[in-house]
């Protein structure tokens, strides 16, 4: 019975032996991998932050891109009447009748400064609205 008892005592003691250090190199090795996980979550939110300002970035250049239009004309006021220029501001396209005095001061303004003018279409449409 002795014997039996010191058996049973034994293989218990192992087995809490095994267990414990089981649980302890479970628990070591987890706090190893948990420093390794916090050094990969900062990392990763560092790179989100410079992809988010990259996407900004990204965005601003593409506002940008899409406000430049190809014009190809300008409106500038030239002794009092509006004349018509190619961009370039010196190859005159079209001399007009229309009296910068007479149109509105936000569009006296913009011809003063120089309003561009995208498509023939649309210097047409000005010319017929402005023109007497």
């Amino acid at each position: 019975m002795k014997r039996t008892c010191s058996i049973r005592l034994l293989v218990g003691v192992s087995l809490f032996t095994a267990a414990f250090s089981g649980c302890i190199g479970f628990f070591a090795g987890t706090m190893k991998n948990w420093d390794s996980y916090e050094k990969q979550i900062t990392l990763l939110e560092k790179e989100n932050v410079k992809l988010g300002n990259a996407k900004e970035e990204d965005k601003n250049i593409k506002e940008s891109l899409n406000v430049v239009e190809p014009y190809e004309y300008i409106l500038l006021e030239e002794k009092g009447y509006v004349a018509v220029y190619h961009t370039d501001r010196k190859t005159l396209y079209a001399s007009t009748d229309i009296l910068a005095s007479k149109l509105p001061e936000q569009l006296q303004k913009e011809i003063g400064e120089g309003k561009y003018i995208s498509s023939e279409e649309q210097l047409y449409s000005f010319l017929e609205n402005y023109s007497s």
